[in-house]
């Protein structure tokens, strides 16, 4: 048992260095031109935005906001706008690394992004705390059910 692990772990490490060292020979590219995924991407990020921007408004149609209620809702909607994506790493430098380098730095930007992200995450809670309490009653239920309701399984369902 333990040697058909090992030879799995091998096969593994095989096939992941093989495709690493076949993509470090690839011809680079002009750090301008956008490659297909990052193309998709960037659409994805947009409508993902564009989908956000359609729940915070429908949503404040079905809240029935009054004029007093106006001020936090739109310090609510300012601070649920997505942050900036973050900055790939510099391919050349990572070249320059050997590969443990290399491991650790993308150990360490894994970790400033999701302390990030962590932050980020409280800056939303913060401010929806700071929102629900100039609800009423009546108002909490509605945001209770609709606030994350198009926002199941990572997909958008209106």
């Amino acid at each position: 048992m333990k040697n058909q692990t090992a030879v799995w772990l091998s096969a593994a490490t095989l096939t992941l260095l093989s495709a690493y060292a076949s993509a470090q020979n690839s011809p680079s590219k002009d750090e301008s031109a956008k490659t297909g995924m990052h193309t998709m991407q960037d659409k994805h990020g947009e409508s993902m935005g564009l989908r956000m921007k359609h729940h915070m408004q429908k949503l404040k149609t079905e809240l029935k906001l009054s004029p007093e209620q106006e001020p936090a809702w739109a310090a609510l909607a300012g601070a649920m706008t997505p942050p900036a994506r973050p900055q790939r790493p510099d391919r050349a430098e990572m070249e320059k690394l050997n590969m443990p380098e290399r491991l650790d730095k993308m150990k360490q930007l894994m970790s400033q992004r999701h302390e990030a992200r962590i932050a980020e995450m409280d800056k939303h809670a913060a401010a929806v705390k700071s929102f629900y309490v100039v609800l009423a009653p009546e108002q909490k239920k509605t945001f209770d059910t609709k606030a994350m309701s198009g926002w199941r399984h990572g997909r958008h369902h209106d």
